[in-house]
C-alpha cells in the first residue's frame, strides 16, 4: 500500500512537469519546503514557550509555597531573565546590523533603560521584603550595630581578646588559642584601617 502511494506520487510529479514545466513545478516544491520549514520553526518556538511558560508557573507556585520573600526573589529572577534575552537579541540584531559596539549602544537604548530599571526595582523589592519579614530584628541589628561602630576603635585589641576566649572556652591548647588571637588581631587592624581610611575621607580637604 505503501509503494503504490509513492508511485502515484511519482507519476503525479511526473504529470506536473509535463503540464506545466520542470521550472514551474521546482518553484513550487520550493516554496513547499519553505512554508513546511516555516511552520516546522513556528511549532518548535509555541512548543519551547509552551515549555517555558509551564516551568515558569510551577517555580512560582513553588516559590509561594516557600513564603512572600521566595516568590518576590523568584518573580524578580525571571524577570531579570527574560529582560536579558531581549537585551542580548537587540545586542545580537545590532551587531548583525553593523554597529561596532552593540553592547554599550543596547546599554544607552530604550531596552538598556529598561534593563537598568528591573534591576533596581527588583533589588529594592527583594530588600523591602525581607525587611519587612525581619522587621522585629531590624532594631537589635542596628543596635548591634552601633555597638560595633563604637567599639571599632579598639578593634586590634577586642578582637584577639575575644578570638583567644572563644579559642580556650572551645578546648584549643595554647598554641591554637594563639594563633586565633592573631588572627582577630589582623582583622582588628583591618576594620581599625578601613576606620581611619573613612575618616581622613570625610574630614580631609575637599
Amino acid at each position: 500500500m505503501g509503494d503504490r502511494k509513492i508511485t502515484n506520487l511519482l507519476l503525479a510529479v511526473i504529470a506536473a512537469v509535463l503540464l506545466f514545466g520542470s521550472s514551474a513545478v521546482t518553484g513550487a516544491l520550493k516554496w513547499l519546503a519553505i512554508i513546511g520549514a516555516a511552520l516546522l520553526i513556528l511549532y518548535a518556538v509555541v512548543a519551547l514557550a509552551q515549555y517555558l511558560l509551564r516551568e515558569c508557573a510551577k517555580t512560582l507556585h513553588e516559590a509561594k509555597a516557600r513564603g512572600r520573600d521566595a516568590l518576590v526573589m523568584r518573580v524578580f529572577g525571571l524577570v531579570a531573565m527574560a529582560s536579558l534575552a531581549l537585551f542580548g537579541g537587540y545586542a545580537l540584531l545590532l551587531r548583525l546590523g553593523g554597529i561596532p559596539e552593540p553592547f554599550a549602544a543596547t546599554t544607552h537604548s530604550w531596552i538598556g533603560t529598561i534593563w537598568g530599571s528591573i534591576l533596581i526595582v527588583g533589588g529594592m523589592a527583594v530588600a523591602l521584603s525581607r525587611l519587612y519579614t525581619h522587621r522585629a530584628n531590624i532594631l537589635s541589628a542596628l543596635r548591634y550595630g552601633l555597638f560595633l561602630l563604637i567599639r571599632s576603635p579598639l578593634a586590634p585589641v577586642l578582637l584577639p581578646i575575644y578570638g583567644w576566649r572563644k579559642a580556650r572556652m572551645a578546648g584549643d591548647g595554647v598554641v591554637s588559642s594563639t594563633i586565633t588571637a592573631f588572627i582577630g588581631l589582623f582583622f582588628g587592624f583591618v576594620v581599625w584601617a578601613i576606620l581611619v581610611g573613612s575618616l581622613a575621607t570625610l574630614l580631609g580637604p575637599k
